[in-house]
């Protein structure tokens, strides 16, 4: 029903674009082919898919890029198949990509040599994360975030950034593990703990789940870590000094937002697109390490947290 509405919406703008400028170039994702199609049909129109990592394209390279499917539902897989399918009938120019040559040479490389791109422009446009004043580390015309006084304090390279994007929940008894292993190695940290956002205007903001737990976690912490339940400043937090390393999802934005900054990451991946990145970040790049493996990702424990992967990376010493 939405697909139908937003096509119907999509060819009347563009109709009337077509008519006004010389000529059109749609930008679409590739879980909305019909934009492609509507495209298409314009004589002086052209699309252009929109991919974050190159990596995360199944065309068989060598070695594979991809982790199994088992990252995403099979409804959500099917959809994605039926997309690309709905997709093959429309002329596509080429694909635009929130990445580049030193991240991902040998997949955009791979990419552009397959016969499913032929004839088609490959445009590597990233990283697109904001620059940050020179001078303060922080965004320009933005007030500075109260957590950020706090790192200010810390010793260099000795903070461990956590955090895991605006799309992720933790379940209530990995937030217990996760609390119990940053308390128990004592290390410094900033935890950005914030529920999923619901992309929906019309919800209030409520108090966190995790409100009567935090309490009594700010208190056994108090002076060793920050946590903060609302919007953190993730750019600025992995571009100041004191920050050495990001427990991260491996969302694509946090995957490339700390390679830009120099953090070695501790990879806890949720679904997605996110094993694939991951994939790259530890295993091509060798910048991070896998808490888990993402077939035992929802068995993280506090023990595995503390004398698992993460103990290869020393804080005090990583690169800034």
């Amino acid at each position: 029903m939405f697909e139908t509405f937003a096509a119907a919406a999509l060819a009347a703008l563009l109709g009337r674009l077509s008519t006004t400028y010389r000529h059109v170039v749609v930008v679409f994702d590739r879980l909305n082919p019909f934009a492609a199609t509507k495209a298409a049909r314009l004589g002086n129109g052209e699309a252009f898919g929109v991919q974050c990592v190159a990596i995360s394209y199944d065309i068989g390279s060598s070695p594979p890029p991809r982790s199994p499917d088992v990252c995403m539902s099979k409804e959500f897989v099917d959809f994605i198949v039926q997309m690309e399918q709905e997709k093959q009938g429309a002329p596509v120019a080429g694909v635009v990509m929130n990445t580049c040559r030193v991240l991902e040479g040998e997949f955009i490389d791979a990419l552009a040599a397959h016969p499913q791109f032929q004839g088609q422009r490959l445009f590597r446009v990233g990283p697109l994360n904001p620059l940050l004043d020179a001078d303060t580390r922080t965004a320009p015309g933005q007030p500075r975030h109260e957590c950020l006084e706090w790192l200010d304090s810390q010793p260099p390279a000795s903070v461990l950034y956590v955090s895991f994007g605006t799309t992720s929940c933790l379940r209530t008894e990995q937030v217990v593990e996760l609390a119990a292993a940053l308390k128990g190695t004592k290390q410094r940290f900033m935890w950005a703990l914030r529920d999923a956002d619901r992309a929906d205007i019309f919800v209030e903001s409520r108090e966190s789940r995790h409100a009567r737990f935090l309490a009594e976690f700010t208190k056994e912490t108090e002076g060793v870590g920050v946590v903060v339940t609302g919007w953190a400043p993730q750019l600025e937090i992995l571009a100041q000094g004191a920050t050495a390393a990001f427990m991260s999802h491996c969302g694509w934005n946090s995957t490339i937002e700390s390679l830009s900054h120099g953090k070695p990451v501790l990879a806890w991946l949720m679904h997605s697109d996110q094993p694939w990145d991951s994939e790259l970040l530890c295993k091509c790049l060798k910048a991070g390490f896998l808490v888990r493996p993402w077939e035992k990702h929802s068995q993280v424990t506090a023990k595995k947290i503390r004398y698992g992967n993460t103990t290869k990376i020393a804080l005090g010493t990583a690169p800034i």
